[in-house]
């Protein structure tokens, strides 16, 4: 859990973005949600490892971005644009000195795009089978040279 220094850090930060230029290239339903939304993925970065709001790494922005963002119950259109809010926040967070590497946290929070729309859907993805099976009168895998029901199937 995060303290509240690192907490009353985070919302400052985020108040920050928010009343920042950068904000107006998201859309207005977007814009409403933006405050929580950072809040909470920046708490859940933080929280990943126990991390200061300023070390956070890709497998915190990863864990709070998958694990946390993508569990909101937001409408569909403003899900779709989180994932670019979050690498927008981030980058602004570097260019305000407050955390190195931050324009690579935020491409790297855009690239997460379809995991989170997968992640975010609640649905799982299907397995899939690397080959195609193998028929009862296919040649038997093991070299045989006899039909795999004859050989192998039984075992």
């Amino acid at each position: 859990m995060t303290d509240a220094y690192r907490r009353e850090t985070i919302e400052n930060w985020v108040s920050d973005f928010c009343a920042s230029d950068a904000i107006r290239a998201f859309g207005g339903g977007v814009r409403e949600y933006a405050q929580d939304v950072l809040v909470q993925f920046m708490v859940a970065a933080c929280d990943s490892r126990g991390a200061a709001p300023g070390d956070i790494d890709e497998p915190d922005v990863r864990a709070a971005l998958l694990n946390r963002v993508a569990k909101l119950d937001l409408p569909a259109s403003i899900q779709r644009e989180l994932p670019g809010l979050c690498g927008e926040f981030l980058s602004q967070l570097e260019d305000a000195g407050r955390l190195g590497g931050g324009r690579v946290l935020g491409a790297y929070a855009r690239a997460l795009r379809s995991g989170f729309e997968e992640a975010a859907s609640g649905k799982a993805k299907p397995i899939e089978r690397p080959g195609s099976r193998i028929g009862r009168n296919d040649p038997c895998p093991c070299g045989s040279g006899k039909k795999y029901k004859k050989c192998c199937m039984r075992e």
